[in-house]
Formats: C-alpha cells, structure tokens, sequence
C-alpha cells in the first residue's frame, strides 16, 4: 500500500459512509483526510486517520487497513485525565454522541489493541483513565493489561454503557436508530 495524497474529507460516498454509522461529518472532517492510495497498481481513496508516527488508519465501505508506519494517535490537552479508544470510527462515535467537536480531555487512539504499550508512557501520566475498549475478548484482554500497566492510574472501564454492543459505534448507531423509529411513530390520540 502506498500513500499517494490526502486532501479535505468531501466525497460524498465517504461522507455517506460515515453518516451510515452515525458519525457527525463536521466531526469527522476535523480528525480525518480523504486519502489516495494504491494497492498493487490500483488507486482507491478512504477516510484517512492519522497517527503520531505519520501513517495512516484507512476506511472505506469495502477497505479496512493501515499504512505504515502503524502507531498510536494522541490528542495531548494537558489534562490529569485521558480517554483511549480501540479505533478511530470509536473515538468519532464518542464525539458524536457527546456532540462535541474537541474534547478538552486528552485522548489516545490505540489503531488496533496490540498498539496499547506503545501508549502506556502517554497514559500513565494521567490520574484517571476512562477506557472505551470494545466488548469481546481482545478488548477485555487490553483493559487487563492497561490496567496492570498503569498501576497509579485509576482506569475506568466505560464499555459498560454499550455492554450489549461489541463497540461504542455499534451502540451509537443503535441509538439512532431508535430515535428514527420514535420519530416515525404517530403522535397523539385516535379519532373515534
């Protein structure tokens, strides 16, 4: 895979994409690129993520991937306390739930659970660290580690709001969804 440009976040199918999961696209545009690439002589585009190292977390409808060098993505606001997330589309889906463009919080992005010692000397720094890993095994895996790792750190594991999802972005487009179906549903008494 090799990166060929990235540029602002405006094509519409990748816009729809993130729509389709919930994501505020005001949000998405701040965090995110739309990034040109090429995989074996084949040019694409995706939302492009990127981490502290210069590489690139890709999405798209059909494509899930990384470029290299694949890292950690930090948000450093000078707070005691952090939130870590698994992925991007989680940390955007936290934003658009909350409905905040920045968090005054400091963030990590882990861009895969086997990243998390690499963010261990970031979060460490933090008094209170609120955990957004998702719920299965690798991530219940993390959450041990991360909190074997950070042993001064009080490590709160928030994947209890959205137990019954795999993940936060799954739990967001739920919540959606349900506010679609309420708003569908006739308002008021029957006429008799």
């Amino acid at each position: 895979l090799a990166i060929l440009s990235d540029r602002e976040l405006t094509h519409p199918a990748l816009l729809g994409y993130l729509t389709g999961r919930g994501i505020d696209p005001a949000i998405a545009r701040t965090y995110c690129r739309e990034v040109r690439y090429t995989i074996g002589g084949k040019e694409y585009f995706a939302i492009g993520f990127r981490n502290d190292a210069g590489g690139w977390e890709l999405r798209n409808p059909l494509f899930k991937g990384s470029s290299t060098p694949k890292n950690i993505t930090t948000l450093d606001n000078s707070s005691d306390t952090a939130m870590v997330f698994e992925g991007f589309i989680d940390f955007l889906s936290y934003l658009s739930l909350k409905g905040n463009l920045s968090p005054s919080i400091d963030t990590a992005v882990l861009n895969s659970v086997t990243n998390l010692q690499k963010a261990v000397p970031f979060l460490a720094r933090h008094s209170v660290i609120h955990a957004f890993l998702d719920n299965d095994d690798a991530g219940r895996k993390a959450l041990a580690r991360l909190e074997e790792s950070v042993p001064s750190s009080e490590v709160i594991d928030q994947s209890v709001f959205y137990r019954d999802h795999k993940y936060l972005n799954e739990y967001l487009q739920e919540k959606q969804h349900q506010q679609v179906q309420r708003k569908q549903q006739p308002h008021g008494h029957k006429v008799r």
